[in-house]
């Protein structure tokens, strides 16, 4: 019992954090997570937190998708727009991709994932944190669920991308 709430910590001061971008969880830092679309508070509060690149895991037809208008957004406050479209069970290629992607960053990079409510967006750094940055994989989980990974399919398909990287 005392190890399940050791690894419920992490999530809960993530939580009880006022983040800075609304609706967003820093997951490490540099890394973020937002619960849904960007508004204008959050485009606002993206400068303040020096963010350098926004990746969007919307896939076409998905409510309030306007790729184009985001991309010049972000340009013209020198973020770099990513769109990379996942379904809510990624196969193993793009979770490989996104840990990439993040591990690959410039330093000083600043990241924010999101996607349409946070469920893709928080499975898409789970790679991430446990790959590359050695977390045991229940905290990663934890900390996702935390920022937004709520779909039972999702973290399946998280659990068996680990499984066959012998994680699971």
């Amino acid at each position: 019992m005392y190890r399940s709430l050791l690894l419920l910590v992490p999530a809960l001061m993530l939580q009880a954090a006022e983040s800075p971008i609304p609706g967003a969880t820093e997951v490490r830092p540099g890394v973020w997570v937002l619960r849904g679309v960007p508004t204008e508070e959050v485009f606002a509060a993206l400068k303040g937190q020096r963010i350098t690149h926004v990746v969007d895991l919307r896939r076409d037809g998905e409510a309030n998708l306007n790729c184009e208008a985001e991309a010049s957004t972000l340009g013209g406050m020198s973020i770099q727009y990513i769109r990379f479209a996942i379904s809510t069970t990624p196969p193993n290629g793009d979770f490989d991709f996104l840990c990439s992607f993040v591990k690959d960053l410039p330093p000083k990079s600043r990241v924010l994932f999101h996607c349409g409510d946070g469920n893709r967006a928080a499975a898409a750094v789970c790679p991430w944190l446990v790959l590359a940055k050695g977390m045991p994989l229940e905290e990663a989980i934890q900390i996702a669920k935390a920022a937004g990974l709520q779909l039972p399919a999702t973290e399946q398909a998280l659990r068996r991308y680990f499984s066959a990287h012998g994680r699971g």
